[in-house]
């Protein structure tokens, strides 16, 4: 829906762009060539590393050594372990997995699938395919729906499996038993409460429920679920979450409103893109009095350009080390074909693997995220 305040907005910023920046090409940037170099840096040391599981990492959970654990980042010393393993599997697997497209070379397929069959089919190492015990100390249930933003990592290993389904990084019957993995997870993810009380928030843990379920249904081609998502995204994410000049007013409250709002950008720009297709895309669906993701992204541009231009208090702590260079702005960039988006993310500086803050980074791999997978998954 066209506004007067949208017409004028975009005929203002018409005006003020210069020429070259209305070229509506250099939206659709060719990833693959300006992320090749950091992607086979980044996955030439994997190919050799060994995986590790949850079942390596003792933890206070007095049940099966496979259930994720974690502890809330609020308390005194929290237990985080398990959240580290689990940032550094998805890492570890969506790098080879970007240098597998890059390249075609079986050998970071091969490596990939080693850490798949760790993680989702040994019995031995496998995690369980919930996250009962994610904020395992936190005393309610609404407080433990919270655990969500703990394992969000894990959608970017989903997003990695259909480009590896022709290859031989598993065996056929390894292939589906990680598939049943995931379909348990996504059962979990719409049917158990926590989740189901995650979903029902009106702040960042919702958005860890829409990124998590849209990318295992995607995966699984679950029409139904996606279906729902869709649903779920266009009536009570954008209500909730977002006013009428992009903010998402529920973060800046907290300790590091700056962290959360940049995150929350991340996570509801790769749901949309999970939950878009070539014939219907979420990107541009607004409700009528403004809030949606073209709003996020005028809001948060700027400020992520300079962060200076933050106008609400700054995080407790790493303010500085918030990674800037964030998916968001090249799907937005590309959605919305704003040439300024994708040529700021290519410009910013890729976030260290050594970034403190990497837990809020849940895209490490877009290339993944705009290169169609195999079977048109």
């Amino acid at each position: 829906m066209t506004t007067r305040r949208r017409f004028c907005t975009n005929a203002a910023v018409l005006t003020l762009t210069p020429p070259l920046l209305r070229d509506q090409t250099s939206a659709r940037a060719n990833v693959a060539a300006l992320e090749h170099d950091r992607i086979l840096a980044e996955a030439t040391p994997y190919l050799t590393k060994a995986p590790r599981t949850l079942t390596a990492i003792p933890s206070p959970k007095k049940d099966s050594p496979h259930d994720f654990y974690s502890e809330a980042e609020t308390g005194t010393n929290p237990f985080r372990a398990h959240v580290d393993a689990l940032i550094d599997a998805s890492a570890t697997i969506a790098a080879l997995t970007a240098a597998f497209v890059l390249t075609t070379e079986e050998k970071y397929a091969l490596a990939a699938g080693k850490h798949l069959y760790a993680w989702f089919v040994d019995s031995d190492t496998a995690m369980t395919p919930h996250l009962q015990s994610a904020h395992a100390t936190s005393t309610t249930v609404a407080t433990q729906s919270g655990g969500l933003v703990d394992a969000v990592a894990l959608a970017e290993i989903a997003r990695s499996l259909p480009f590896l389904v022709d290859t031989a990084a598993l065996a056929p019957d390894d292939l589906a038993t990680t598939r049943k993995w995931f379909a348990d997870f996504l059962d979990w993810l719409t049917t158990a409460r926590i989740p189901v009380i995650a979903r029902d928030t009106r702040d960042i843990t919702a958005s860890a429920w829409l990124f998590l379920t849209a990318a295992c249904a995607r995966l699984l081609a679950n029409e139904p679920v996606l279906n729902t998502c869709r649903l779920h995204f266009k009536a009570p994410t954008l209500r909730n979450q977002i006013n009428a000049n992009g903010v998402f007013f529920r973060e800046i409250s907290k300790d590091n409103p700056y962290r959360n709002s940049v995150f929350n950008f991340d996570l509801l720009a790769g749901a949309c893109e999970l939950l878009s297709t070539p014939f219907f895309s979420l990107w541009p669906y607004e409700l009528e009095d403004g809030p949606g993701l073209r709003a996020v992204a005028a809001y948060l541009y700027p400020v992520l350009n300079n962060p200076a231009r933050w106008t609400y208090p700054a995080d407790l702590d790493h303010f500085r080390d918030v990674p800037r260079r964030r998916p968001a702005l090249l799907l937005a960039g590309r959605a919305f074909t704003r040439p300024e988006y994708v040529d700021l993310w290519r410009t910013l500086p890729a976030p260290p693997p050594t970034n403190p803050l990497l837990n809020t980074f849940p895209i490490r791999q877009p290339l993944l995220w705009v290169t169609r997978a195999p079977h048109n998954a």
